[in-house]
């Protein structure tokens, strides 16, 4: 599986949001606003990237079901 730019971006946002959680947990980090805003911001970020991926799934299967509906046209005449 080829990790694409956004991939990255996004494990490296979700590793440094982890250790300031970490860090908050132990005792001194971000304030709790500064954190809560940037997990929502990761949220928002992995909820793009799978909206994407299901985008490209549904094209793939628009794709697929059209090439059967030509091969039953064909079998039908």
């Amino acid at each position: 599986m080829k990790l694409k730019w956004v991939d990255i971006l996004l494990i490296l946002l979700g590793l440094f949001i982890a250790y300031q959680l970490l860090r908050a947990i132990f005792g001194g980090s971000w304030q709790t606003e500064s954190l809560i805003i940037a997990l929502l911001i990761f949220n928002l970020g992995l909820t793009w990237k799978l909206s994407i991926g299901f985008e490209r799934l549904n094209m793939k299967l628009e794709g697929h079901i059209l090439w059967h509906k030509a091969v039953e046209s064909r079998n039908e005449k």
